[in-house]
């Protein structure tokens, strides 16, 4: 079957998968920067944060890079139509997770866990500034699962990671500086 043809499964047609389909494994740490700064726009874009063309010049990123690294999860852009952001997504993600030994990351396709880590990140910032109590915090988190594993909810050992600076989280996103 020709590659320009679609396929049909399932009753849907489709395009077939391109050569140039970026697997996050393989991309290099320029690549990794330019990946994550597409996802920012995505972001973005579904927040109304504001035009397409603005937010293309905010995150340096040009329109082709843009469609290069997003794909199908921009919508129009032809014939007048303005580009707007799909309403779900599957794109890999390098979050931190918190663990005993402090937050590691991980890798996770899921918006939901990006979501849930996000509000618990939240939550436990709140916790750390006096701003929610021990006993709501534990209640709320103790034995959530997010991608697979159990979030780490000791209130005790988290004040005293605090104390020794061992949590600092300025981005939810882990950083994919040259060092990988």
């Amino acid at each position: 079957m020709s590659s320009k043809r679609r396929s049909r499964q399932g009753g849907h047609t489709r395009k077939p998968r391109t050569k140039n389909a970026t697997h996050y494994s393989r991309l290099s740490a320029r690549e990794k920067a330019t990946y994550e700064r597409s996802n920012n726009l995505l972001s973005d874009l579904r927040r109304g944060k504001g035009s397409y063309s603005e937010l293309l010049r905010k995150h340096r990123l040009s329109a082709r890079t843009a469609r290069k690294y997003l794909g199908r999860d921009l919508i129009g852009g032809t014939r007048g139509k303005p580009v707007r952001a799909s309403k779900a997504d599957r794109r890999v993600r390098l979050l931190m997770f918190p663990k005993a030994i402090g937050d590691v990351p991980i890798r996770t396709r899921s918006s939901r866990d990006a979501t849930k880590l996000s509000e618990f990140f939240h939550d436990r910032d709140s916790l750390l500034r006096g701003k929610m109590s021990a006993e709501d915090f534990e209640v709320k988190w103790r034995g959530v699962h997010v991608a697979g594993e159990e979030l780490f909810a000791d209130v005790s050992a988290i004040l005293s990671m605090a104390d020794a600076d061992v949590l600092r989280l300025e981005n939810l996103y882990a950083s994919t500086g040259g060092e990988r």
